[in-house]
């Protein structure tokens, strides 16, 4: 197993940076991914805040690298015209999210929490992946570990299928698809700071990943949200009217046009703060309005 390039305390060090440093930070990320592939690379867009500043960064310097949004027929209505207003490849997998559900199962909770639960299901509640719901899984030391998941236990209970497959026939399997047929390789928007698993990844590969079979560039991942907040409000980019405007802490909008001038401003959207897949639950109890929210912005797809 090859040792981590990164550790914790470096990627706090990249998080508290200024913007304009991790801008430059990130086009040194782009450019050194997009020679070492020779060119060979595409921008996976999902119409979201995040690949969109990054889709924006990238064709600052490469304007041909193609955008591919992976369609699961699950994103916002607004997240699907943009996409194509943005000019995307749109790439649809074999399977729907009806047959994922019905057979596979539930995104609930998290992946970690969703893919305990199925495998303790599927093999033993006390098997080793289950001993996380139990509370009793322990690190290396000998300590508890912090991946104790004992408070989503009784859900283990409940009589649907529940599982971390979703993603991984909707989006995954296509992009894998895609990529082997065209023969690119990926940009992806994602932040360390948005799950455990972002950050292990992170720490383990930094921004680029050279390693066949997984070749992938995160040129953001030590970016913050109030990072992409702040390019979005300085750049004056365009981005999908699900998100609303951008304000400041107050409820007010802003205009300024100098990073210095917003840099301590606690900024946030008025509309979504985050989207994806509509019905997805994985990270619902930590954004406990999301379903509300939809009920009242789109409640045809709310009732479906």
């Amino acid at each position: 197993m090859s040792e981590p390039v990164h550790d914790a305390e470096r990627l706090r060090e990249l998080q508290a940076l200024p913007l304009w440093r991790k801008i430059q930070i990130t086009q040194t990320r782009i450019i050194e991914f997009y020679q070492k592939m020779n060119g060979n690379v595409s921008v996976s867009f999902s119409g979201g805040k995040d690949s969109t500043v990054l889709a924006h960064l990238v064709h600052q310097m490469y304007p041909d690298v193609p955008l591919v949004f992976y369609d699961t027929g699950l994103e916002y209505p607004e997240i699907r015209e943009f996409a194509r207003k943005m000019g995307a490849v749109f790439i649809r997998g074999e399977r729907t999210f009806f047959d994922v559900v019905r057979n596979i199962g539930y995104p609930l909770i998290s992946k970690d929490a969703a893919g305990s639960i199925a495998e303790a299901r599927k093999y033993s509640i006390h098997s080793a992946r289950a001993m996380k719901l139990k509370g009793t899984y322990k690190g290396k030391d000998g300590k508890p570990s912090k991946f104790d998941l004992s408070k989503w236990l009784p859900i283990y209970d409940i009589p649907i299928l529940i599982s971390d497959h979703c993603c991984m026939e909707m989006k995954k399997k296509p992009a894998h698809k895609y990529q082997r047929q065209t023969e690119t390789h990926p940009y992806l928007g994602t932040l360390a700071e948005e799950s455990l698993m972002r950050r292990n990844a992170w720490v383990k590969t930094g921004c680029n990943s050279f390693k066949a079979g997984h070749q992938q560039s995160t040129p953001i991942a030590f970016w913050k949200n109030q990072d992409i907040l702040q390019y979005i409000v300085t750049e004056g980019i365009e981005i999908a009217s699900v998100y609303g405007d951008i304000v400041d802490e107050n409820g007010c909008g802003i205009q300024q046009d100098v990073f210095g001038s917003i840099e301590n401003s606690k900024l946030h959207c008025t509309g979504c703060d985050r989207t994806g897949c509509m019905f997805c639950a994985f990270g619902a109890h930590a954004d406990k309005e999301r379903f509300v929210r939809l009920s009242k912005t789109h409640p045809k797809q709310y009732d479906y």
